[in-house]
């Protein structure tokens, strides 16, 4: 009597269990029971083995060794779902001591607040035109106006009014800063958005910061700082 092969069988619950941590508990149900037929299985063809012609352990030991070897890794993905759950908790703590502060971000996002949004926008090369352009959550331009050329970063501060004087509602708007060269090719400056985090969430264990509506993953913030005065 032949052992029925399980080879493929051990292959493919291996390669779920590191697939996919989530199901640690039914992989481990699983295996006790595919480990119990097997014992069952193996037992019954030793009793009923042909004394002339043995078995060949090396077949059921192999296979009792890559029983170990998935039972190793699922206990590896238990140990890590720990880890993660160790780790969103930690974020979680971590998520609100950004509630309030001021912080810098890599985004062409920016919150205009109590008729004020402040932004800096950095040029590489000394530019003979730079153009800012201004648009709202509907892709409309609401401000155009001529950019400082100068190799440099520089900081701006718009009081939310548009291209004819109006005040615009605090909100969510996207500032782009377009330049030449000498030789009038064109680019486009790098943005940093500056505002105070009012909220946080964490998702897959991640932080995520809230301006208003803007939502910031935690390696797009450059800089942490308390807020600033209100008459600064």
């Amino acid at each position: 009597m032949d052992i029925p092969s399980i080879s493929q069988t051990l292959a493919d619950k291996a390669a779920s269990a590191r697939a996919n941590s989530s199901t640690t508990k039914d992989a481990a149900s699983n295996l006790s029971d595919n480990y119990d037929n097997f014992l069952l299985l193996l037992t019954t063809q030793l009793q009923n083995q042909d004394p002339l012609s043995p078995m060949d352990t090396a077949q059921f030991t192999q296979q009792l060794v890559a029983f170990s070897q998935v039972e190793q890794q699922i206990q590896s993905n238990k140990n890590l779902d720990k880890l993660i759950n160790l780790q969103s908790s930690t974020n979680a703590y971590s998520a609100v001591s950004f509630i309030g502060t001021s912080v810098a971000i890599d985004s062409d996002k920016v919150m205009l607040a109590d008729k004020n949004s402040r932004f800096d926008y950095t040029i590489d090369k000394t530019a003979t035109k730079a153009t800012m352009t201004i648009r709202d959550k509907n892709n409309q331009v609401v401000m155009i106006t001529e950019a400082d050329g100068r190799a440099g970063t520089h900081r701006a501060q718009w009081d939310g009014t548009d291209v004819f004087g109006n005040q615009l509602a605090d909100g969510e708007y996207t500032v782009a800063v377009t330049y030449e060269d000498a030789a009038g090719k064109k680019y486009t400056a790098d943005i940093t958005s500056y505002g105070v985090v009012d909220s946080a969430d964490i998702e897959d264990g991640a932080v995520y910061l809230n301006i208003g509506s803007i939502r910031v993953p935690m390696d797009k913030v450059q800089h942490i700082s308390k807020p600033e005065p209100a008459d600064s």
